[in-house]
């Protein structure tokens, strides 16, 4: 008779791996991805690229108190079969990958995952159909490997979730997020750190309608917008935009000036700029989930083959890229939903377009460097539009129109013609600094008055310009 040794992984290591490398934030937006794929299955085969509102009437209301995390939706709840089948088990099984739908769960790990990092048992009570049951995780699961599944019970409150949803409660709050969750401030410090990652990664489709609440307080989207002149000579400020589908995979890209580029003493003095450094860069989107926010690193094409790295002369560049499949494994997204599959031959192939029109901006500023009062009337006319309208903008055929999609290489791009500066001589900017009562000793002597208001960049300009007028007489003698 054979011997065998024993080869099966222990619960409390599949806990432990699961939730070590995940933030307790991106778990909580783990369960808001299952509410939204929710939507998804209640809306079927309609197209959420063509419906503005097609998240309107949905919602996920999160409650954090100092021993429970809930969670509840009406998103249509989790049909039965998929509870008893799928959606408890440690990983997704590979007859699951057939749903085409945009969802963006893909390795069925998502809320199990969650659901560890905060706590150690829950009740997950869901509606689908009109059927509620019941999932129990109960506190000693871990303590036995022998058994891998859980319980489900029919509910002793049968007018729970009537509209449809799903509910989630964690309770036995593991002790470092109890920690975080100790005190009123401690609850309402963390809420506002969560409301801004909430925000960076659902706003598309909190302005398609979906609304998030924590602790009773709505969260607002923060819309993208970029600078678009739809001047009739077509020189005006536009962005880069460009299109394609790969297999099953739409991409959707588009980047230009969110604001102006920054004059010297706005770089000087970036923190009284009414705009940041965090607003810059590139945001990736995957089915709808930011996965990248405003990057600026080499992920996203800063500071590589041929681009430069970025610098706060690049404040006002902002680009989105948004990848849209029925089969979210083919996305360019890592199991946490908060980056970017490098190796995925996609997001290779959309990268090079990427660095195309970071390039078009990145050199629009540099040429314009030490003139920007010029570039500034070019700039300021532009007016700022929803990038989604820069993306939905269909190929059109007019001449009128101010963004024409051109096929190119598989795809459809729409290159802007970017105004240039009349002096093409290169331009390099002077910077240092000098004690702040000597320059006004320099405003007292040009102006008569030490109040005179004048900026630092413009005395030395000043001075500049009195030594160049007097080596060129100098040089004409």
């Amino acid at each position: 008779m054979s011997k065998t040794v024993q080869g099966a992984p222990t619960k409390e290591f599949f806990v432990g791996m699961l939730t070590r490398d995940i933030e307790l934030s991106d778990a909580i937006l783990d369960l808001l991805d299952n509410c939204l794929d929710g939507v998804v299955r209640q809306k079927g085969a309609l197209d959420k690229r063509t419906s503005p509102d097609y998240y309107n009437g949905y919602y996920s209301q999160i409650t954090i108190t100092n021993n429970s995390f809930i969670i509840e939706d009406n998103c249509g709840g989790i049909p039965r079969e998929i509870a008893e089948k799928y959606a408890f088990r440690m990983g997704r099984s590979p007859e699951k990958f057939g749903d085409e739908l945009p969802t963006v769960g893909i390795y069925g790990i998502g809320m199990k995952r969650a659901i560890f990092k905060i706590g150690r048992s829950a009740l997950v009570s869901t509606r689908n159909n009109g059927e509620l049951y019941q999932v129990i995780i109960p506190l000693n699961w871990a303590a036995s490997d022998d058994d891998w599944n859980f319980s489900v019970n029919e509910p002793i409150f049968p007018e729970l979730l009537t509209s449809g949803g799903t509910k989630i409660k964690i309770d036995n709050i593991n002790p470092g997020i109890a920690d975080i969750w100790s005190s009123k401030d401690k609850i309402d410090e963390y809420t506002e750190r969560l409301v801004k990652s909430i925000q960076q990664s659902y706003s598309f489709i909190i302005q398609k309608g979906f609304k998030i609440l924590i602790n009773d307080h709505e969260v607002e989207p923060l819309p993208m917008q970029l600078l678009m002149d739809e001047a009739a000579d077509g020189t005006g400020v536009k962005p880069f935009v460009y299109k394609q589908t790969f297999d099953d995979v739409s991409v959707s890209l588009v980047i230009g000036f969110y604001a102006p580029p920054p004059s010297p003493e706005d770089i000087d003095d970036e923190n009284n700029l009414k705009r940041s450094s965090s607003d810059a860069g590139w945001t990736i989107v995957c089915n709808d989930r930011v996965v990248l926010y405003n990057d600026k690193s080499h992920l996203t094409g800063w500071g590589e083959a041929g681009i430069p790295q970025y610098h706060t002369q690049f404040i006002g560049i902002r680009g989105i890229v948004i990848f849209e499949s029925n089969n979210p494994k083919n996305l360019p997204m890592t199991t946490t939903k908060r980056g970017v599959d490098t190796s995925s031959k996609i997001y290779s192939a959309v990268k090079d377009r990427m660095r195309q029109g970071l390039k078009m901006f990145t050199d629009y500023t540099n040429k314009w460097k030490g003139q920007n009062e010029e570039e500034r009337k070019f700039s300021t006319k532009a007016k700022s539009v929803p990038v989604e309208s820069l993306i939905a903008t269909p190929i059109q055929s007019s001449d009128e129109s101010p963004i024409k999609l051109r096929q190119n290489r598989g795809g459809f791009v729409f290159n802007p013609v970017l105004p240039k500066p009349h002096n093409d001589k290169p331009y390099k900017v002077i910077r240092y600094s000098k004690d702040s009562d000597e320059i006004l000793d320099l405003v007292e002597y040009f102006y008569n008055d030490r109040n005179h208001s004048v900026t630092p960049s413009q005395i030395g300009e000043k001075c500049f310009d009195i030594i160049l007028e007097q080596a060129k007489k100098t040089k004409d003698e």
